[in-house]
């Protein structure tokens, strides 16, 4: 019996309605930053809140240079979703620098990002 359930709901169900649901981002995440313009890296943690369904407040902090901290927060849209993934894109203008994008993909476990501006780019890769 079990081996028709399978056949009959694999023949009939459509893929959309057995694909992954997508994930749940709130909360802590930890991992590190990259630069692609000068190698630099560092240490960074973030911390995911729902704003609806369809953004996120995201808080990063981290540290330049081993010792220098900081503190960025935006909100993350979602652009997208698929099989047990989120697409997330920002943008922020941060006056004398330039805009600063970013786009990740995001699973349940790891969120892989760019980031642009005008003076670099580079990665925000995270796991929890």
């Amino acid at each position: 019996m079990r081996l028709f359930l399978a056949v009959f709901v694999s023949g009939v169900l459509p893929a959309a309605a057995l694909a992954q649901p997508a994930p749940e981002l709130s909360g802590k995440w930890s991992g590190y930053w990259v630069s692609d313009a000068n190698g630099h890296t560092g240490p960074l943690h973030a911390r995911f809140t729902p704003q609806g369904d369809d953004a996120y407040r995201v808080t990063y902090r981290g540290r330049f240079a081993k010792v220098i901290p900081f503190r960025y927060s935006t909100t993350m849209d979602v652009v997208g979703r698929g099989d047990g993934v989120v697409v997330l894109a920002a943008e922020k203008p941060l006056g004398p620098f330039g805009t600063f994008r970013t786009t990740a993909v995001v699973t349940g476990t790891t969120f892989d990002a760019t980031f642009n501006s005008r003076r670099d780019s580079g990665r925000f890769v995270l796991w929890r």
